[in-house]
Formats: structure tokens, sequence, C-alpha cells
């Protein structure tokens, strides 16, 4: 197993592991309940059926499109102004380019996979290391973040929204009064609960494949 295949095995199961893991977050049964901890209903002013109303159409738009995000809260009024609209676009193509980078990981390893089971092996043992290393990864940034939430939070931005407009005015502006500081702390432990399962179940799945005698080949033999 070349080199590059093996880097391409490796960054293609974190992707894969963090495409999973965002998935169930993106679901009603998930964000509700977040929005509910973290008051949102209290912040807008509005019913808890009338703030999960709001933020489902906001994922739907997310997820599905058409990405515009011009929604009217329950007085007819537009719920988000042009800068907000403007930074759910660009979430929305950064979540895209996740899934679907993500999608594509999870068919190029199963491809891989399926080569000739001489590199079945070593591509398991790829898929273990990269899933045992995401979880440790995981861990560390989950004890940073007890004391540093808020700088993690802030470079996550940076890097991902360099443009800027990720900043807003939680008196003024809707985007942040739904989904408040502490929604993305509740989301943000429930991804790295998620992504730590799931990399030490590829981390478990992986040494288990790798050292299953592959199909139709003889078994070891053994000394009384």
């Amino acid at each position: 197993m070349s080199l590059p295949l093996r880097a391409a095995v490796f960054i293609g199961t974190i992707l894969a592991i963090i495409a999973l893991a965002v998935l169930p977050l993106l679901t009603p049964w998930f964000i509700h309940a977040a929005l509910d901890a973290a008051g949102s209903a209290d912040r807008l002013g509005l019913a808890a059926a009338e703030v999960h109303a709001l933020s489902d159409r906001t994922v739907e738009e997310l997820v599905l499109g058409p990405g515009s995000f011009e929604i009217s809260d329950p007085g007819g009024e537009a719920f988000y102004d042009a800068a907000e609209r403007g930074h759910l676009g660009d979430a929305r193509t950064l979540l895209g380019i996740f899934l679907v980078a993500g999608g594509i990981s999870i068919a190029g390893i199963g491809a891989v996979l399926g080569r000739r089971a001489a590199s079945r092996g070593a591509t398991w043992t790829v898929v273990s290391r990269a899933g045992l290393i995401t979880a440790i990864v995981v861990i560390v940034a989950g004890v940073i973040s007890l004391v540093a939430f808020d700088s993690l939070f802030t470079l996550f931005h940076r890097v991902f929204f360099p443009a800027g407009n990720w900043s807003f005015d939680p008196a003024t502006q809707r985007l942040v009064q739904l989904y408040p500081f502490t929604f993305w702390q509740i989301a943000s432990a429930a991804l790295g609960a998620l992504v730590f399962l799931l990399g030490l179940g590829a981390w478990l799945l992986g040494r288990w494949a790798a050292h299953r005698p592959a199909a139709g080949s003889a078994p070891t033999a053994t000394q009384d």
C-alpha cells in the first residue's frame, strides 16, 4: 500500500468520522433540546414551538437549500438581516464541503477495501490508527475547551470564516438569539462526544478487521 494511498485513507477516515458525527446534530431531536437548554425562546420572546419552527426552516435551508435564508418571524417580518443571511450562506457552503468530503471519503475507503485481499489488512490498520488519533485529539481538545472554549470558538470562526462576517450583536440580531453561545457549547460537547465514540469505534473495528483472516484463507496451524 503506497504512502499517498495511506495518507488518503487516513485523512478520509477522519473526514468520514466528522461527517457522520455532524449528521445527528442536524436533526430536530437534538436541535430542539439544545435550543430549549440554551434558553432561545426567552431570548427571542417567542414560544418554544415558534423557535423550533424557525430553527427547522433555517436548518432545512442550510442542508437542502435554496440557501436564501429569507425567513419570516411569526409577525411576518424578515427574521434575519443581510449580514446574518450572508453568514448562513457561508456556513451552508462549509457544511456542504464537509458532508461531501465525508461521503467521498466513505466511498473511497470502501473502494480501497474492495481491492485484492493483500492490501485490505493494511487499509484497516490505517483506518484503526486514524480513529485512535481522532479520539485522542478530541480528548485533548475537550480538556482545553474546559478553560478556553471562547478562544477555540473564535479560532474556528477565524479559520473557516476569514471574511469576518461571524460576529453579531446578541441584543439586536436574531441569529445569535436563536443560537446563543450556550447552544454552541452544547453542540460542541455533543459533537466531541460523537467524534470520540466514532473514532473509538473505527479504532476497534480496524484492529479487528486487520487481523481477521481473509475469506477462503487457510487457518494458521497451531501446535499442541
